[in-house]
């Protein structure tokens, strides 16, 4: 789920306003007032502006679209839904319209009306980043994995430069056996975003999936490096130091799983530590966030 912000809210509305030839006239000069307050954070002028707009010119989708922005902002999702669904009446190509109404759907809890938006949004014919994103998302959500690989291609063609991308793909990819390419995403990921620790999570488990254990070891190693607070880095580099045949280190990371309060700890210890476990038996795999 993607909440608006007034951030995003703020840009949104610059990408329309840049997109358009400007027009000297009044609902115009409303509209770019309002723009203005918005950016100051004055956002009952701003308000009152671009309903100056729209009175002025009941046609003006630009204002229609910032104004069901701000009015989702203030937590008027009934309204904002109005206009969000005006500035689409109004200009039918309109995708980011649909995007921002899915966005609303979601955060009033209609599924099936947010995945109609967006796919009216990919039919729209200028399709951007986002969308294939949100849907790239859904669709993983809903276990269609393969359709989830497609969208998440679309958005990667459209930008290279966004780790999360790499993150979804990789863990579709994961969850489809196919853990060669999830291990390009993950590494890719981390390439983007060195300091996101399930990258370095996610492919450590695939590596140990493949039986590299040295370098699952060395991802978790990583993490535990850089946040020595994220207990499950311990379990996995623990149970991958045990599949290593290096028992003692794989029993001090249990130990300090127990000694950050990770709840699974007892159960590793006894597992691996008190017990004669199978030296297959893994954690279950991560799940990329």
């Amino acid at each position: 789920m993607y909440k608006t912000s007034l951030f995003v809210l703020v840009i949104s509305s610059l990408i329309v306003i840049c997109s358009c030839k400007p027009k000297v006239s009044g609902t115009e000069a409303h509209t770019a007032r309002g723009n203005e307050l918005l950016l100051a954070n004055d956002l009952e002028h701003a308000k009152s502006e671009y309903e100056l707009a729209i009175k002025a010119d009941s046609a003006n989708w630009k204002a229609c679209y910032d104004l069901a922005g701000l009015l989702e902002l203030q937590g008027d999702l009934k309204k904002a839904n109005y206009y969000f669904s005006r500035a689409i009446e109004i200009n039918p190509k309109f995708t980011l319209g649909y995007f921002s109404r899915a966005n609303l759907q979601d955060l009033a809890g209609d599924e099936k009306q947010s995945d109609r938006d967006i796919d009216l949004a990919l039919g729209s014919g200028s399709p951007f980043f986002m969308i294939y994103l949100n849907k790239g998302k859904k669709e993983a959500d809903n276990g269609n994995l393969q359709q989830a690989i497609t969208n998440l291609d679309s958005a990667i063609r459209l930008r290279q430069d966004v780790y999360i991308a790499y993150s979804m793909r990789g863990a579709c990819e994961y969850k489809l056996g196919e853990i060669d390419s999830a291990i390009r995403d993950y590494s890719t990921e981390i390439a983007l975003n060195p300091g996101h620790v399930m990258g370095y999570l996610n492919r450590g488990v695939a590596y140990g999936e493949k039986k590299n254990f040295r370098a699952a070891i060395n991802d978790m190693t990583t993490i535990i490096q850089n946040s020595p607070a994220v207990t499950q880095a311990y379990l996995y580099r623990g149970t991958y130091y045990f599949q290593a045949g290096i028992k003692d280190s794989a029993c001090q990371d249990f130990q300090m799983a127990k000694k950050l309060k990770a709840p699974e700890a007892d159960q590793y210890i006894k597992h691996f530590c008190e017990a004669a476990p199978a030296p297959t038996t893994t954690p279950p795999p991560a799940v990329a966030k």
